[in-house]
């Protein structure tokens, strides 16, 4: 196959896997520009810190049980990748269980009703379950089935919306969290009724045994890798909204809503492009590889190219149609301008990171992720408390370049032994 032939497929594939995030992301936009009018900047503030830590329980579930799975591909039996990745998907719907009741306390820790909290506990589980499900269906080379159930969340949830807030008048934060709920039940249905079997034919013990032994060589090492990542991308949201409330973090938030398409576009092509690798490296096709960061790169460098063009037509011509008249416009538009800044550094390591989960060094990553952490916990805390609230983002530039550098070293060093193996390969041919 010739490389202009193998990239436009390629493009193409990439074209369907952002097809499903998209519409979550144009969906979730949606929700939180209409929040942002019908809310007062202290309930948009809750708001946000909700959907931030939703999203941070998917980068759990990414660790735990979404990563490992890729990893899963390299072994060499066949029923050895089946049971790993059958007492992957039982053990995950197991803990989306006990997830229900943090999911509730924190909701009504930051002052929802009882029936709001409910809604967004029982979404949050939910979410978790679907999350996984669309990994489980990458994996079995069912990429459609991810798509769709993208969809099937993003037009449910829209529809529910329409339903609750226009035709039953209900208050906007239960609509709101309700029609997540009911959004996230129907985007499980499309991943296929396999995804709903629980049975673990050599018993559960067994199985949580194996998942000991995922959990001590990938697991553990990417759970520590998202919970620092975590801290390097959202510790404004937590350290502002500690120290000055959820006012104070209600304008960095409306200001972020115009860099989440670059967010969703690198998430959706990660999980897209982290198994192709894994398979593209069991096999063997190391120049393949190369080619896939390459185009990785490419593919991402327009997304942000594209999303800041329209962040600048926005704010020249239309800025009161996203923003109302109670956040001011100077503070917004500097706040976007270093999420642009952030936004940069995040999308150069993006494509290294995936090539390293795939080829399973996650102490590596973790590491990485370590070392941003520090800096930008400690970075944003400094300039919330010296410069104000404002000034955190910059902050957590400083832990994503920390991030940058060290992840390119390791997969430098990856890419390195890699090509000592091929040329003693080649010698020895």
């Amino acid at each position: 196959m010739s490389t202009f032939s193998w990239s436009s497929t390629k493009l193409l594939r990439y074209a369907i896997a952002v097809v499903g995030p998209v519409s979550v992301a144009a969906i979730h936009l949606t929700l939180s520009l209409l929040m942002l009018r019908v809310l007062s900047p202290a309930e948009f503030g809750v708001f946000t810190f909700l959907l931030v830590a939703a999203q941070f329980s998917w980068g759990i579930w990414s660790a735990l049980f979404c990563a490992p799975l890729p990893v899963l591909l390299l072994e060499t039996s066949i029923a050895e990748q089946r049971i790993g990745i059958n007492v992957l998907r039982c053990i995950n719907w197991i803990a989306a269980a006990f997830s229900i009741v943090v999911f509730f306390l924190v909701a009504e820790r930051l002052g929802l009703s009882t029936s709001a909290s409910i809604c967004f506990a029982l979404y949050g589980a939910v979410a978790l379950i679907r999350w996984f499900g669309r990994s489980f269906a990458y994996v079995r080379c069912q990429q459609l089935r991810a798509v769709a159930s993208d969809l099937a969340y993003s037009v449910s949830l829209l529809a529910m919306l329409a339903v609750t807030i226009r035709l039953l008048g209900w208050p906007p934060q239960i609509a709101c969290y309700f029609s997540m709920l009911i959004g996230a039940i129907i985007g499980v249905l499309p991943i296929g009724k396999s995804y709903f079997s629980l049975h673990v034919g050599e018993g559960w013990g067994v199985a949580f045994a194996r998942y000991r032994l995922i959990w001590k060589d990938q697991a553990r090492w990417a759970l520590l890798g998202v919970l620092t990542t975590e801290a390097t991308a959202n510790a404004h949201v937590y350290i502002v909204t500690l120290l000055q409330g959820p006012s104070a973090f209600a304008p960095i938030a409306a200001s972020s809503l115009l860099m989440r398409p670059i967010n969703v576009a690198q998430n959706a092509l990660t999980d897209f492009e982290r198994p192709q690798m894994a398979r593209l490296i069991a096999g063997g096709q190391f120049s393949a590889v190369r080619q896939s960061l390459m185009l990785f790169r490419a593919a991402l460098a327009a997304i942000w190219i594209a999303t800041v063009l329209i962040s600048v037509v926005i704010f020249l011509w239309l800025p009161r149609l996203l923003f109302p008249p109670t956040y001011d416009l100077d503070y917004v538009a500097a706040a976007t301008v270093l999420w642009t800044v952030f936004a940069a550094l995040r999308l150069l390591q993006t494509p290294e990171s995936a090539l390293l989960q795939a080829a399973g060094e996650f102490k590596d990553l973790a590491m990485a992720s370590v070392y941003s952490s520090i800096g930008s916990v400690g970075a944003v805390w400094m300039l919330v408390m010296s410069a104000g609230a404002l000034w955190s983002i910059a902050g957590l530039c400083l832990g994503a370049i920390i991030y940058l550098g060290a992840t390119l070293y390791f997969a430098r060093k990856w890419l390195r032994e890699l090509s000592r193996l091929e040329r003693a390969a080649e010698c020895n041919g």
